[in-house]
């Protein structure tokens, strides 16, 4: 227990004093500001560029839907990437400057490091993308104050999908450990084969598809029923490759 509070502050001084913590703090509360701010003036924007194009067309109006998908769009293009960029050298950092040796030599136990390194990501995770949907959702309710159908559930299958690329961000260094590369294709690899290998009866029990069925949750057109199979196949697979992460990284050389 000793090890595992002594990692916890370890890595805590070594987020802020590197500003990955600020930087993920400052990246995901703007998402939550511009998203709804974006639906709210996507109308006059258009407006202005077909009234200079001379194009006549009534636009429909802005919701509170409008503003969510702006949301979920935002954290799949940015949020989530950032989040990749930013956290996918936890590991690979330690080997790099091999600050590791030191520690495991006087007794710091292997499955401790990748415990403590998931643990305490998908809780900076949590934290900063629960301010951004708390954020968004207040914009919202300002603005158009309507509240939608599994607007939670929502968000929290977006949630699911960062855990689970944090899990594979631990495997993928405890595999390459010095290569940040490694990772960042490893996860890219990881992303594009689920992608590609998306066939209509497979589609809803792969985790990609958590951060595809957000509207169709808000919309009415999919129940949590339905993304019940892919969040349960998501949990699994984030623990058994957290467990193999462990076995592998006891098995490296440092």
């Amino acid at each position: 227990m000793n090890q595992v509070s002594a990692l916890f502050k370890k890595e805590i001084m070594e987020s802020v004093r590197n500003f990955k913590l600020f930087v993920l703090l400052a990246v995901f509360i703007i998402i939550g500001i511009i998203s709804p701010l974006t639906a709210l003036l996507m109308p006059d924007i258009m407006a202005m560029v077909m009234e200079d194009a001379g194009i006549s067309f009534d636009l429909p109006a802005v919701t509170g839907m409008d503003s969510y998908v702006q949301f979920f769009g935002n954290m799949n293009q940015l949020g989530l990437p950032i989040l990749v960029v930013v956290t996918g050298s936890i590991l690979t950092n330690e080997f790099t400057r091999n600050t590791l040796v030191n520690f495991l030599t006087k007794g710091l136990k292997r499955h401790n490091v990748i415990i403590v390194k998931f643990l305490y990501t998908a809780l900076m995770w949590t934290f900063v993308y629960v301010l951004s949907a708390v954020t968004a959702y207040l914009y919202t309710m300002y603005y158009w104050d309507n509240q939608l159908e599994n607007i939670w559930g929502a968000f929290a299958l977006t949630w699911l999908y960062g855990v689970f690329l944090i899990s594979v961000i631990m495997l993928a260094s405890a595999i390459f450990r010095t290569s940040f590369l490694g990772v960042l294709f490893t996860l890219l690899g990881v992303v594009i084969i689920m992608i590609l290998s998306i066939h209509p009866a497979a589609a809803e029990y792969l985790p990609q598809s958590l951060i595809t069925s957000n509207v169709e949750l808000l919309t009415g057109e999919s129940g949590l029923s339905n993304v019940l199979p892919a969040v349960l196949i998501t949990v699994v697979a984030s623990v058994l490759i957290l467990l193999l992460s462990i076995m592998t990284f006891n098995k490296a050389t440092i």
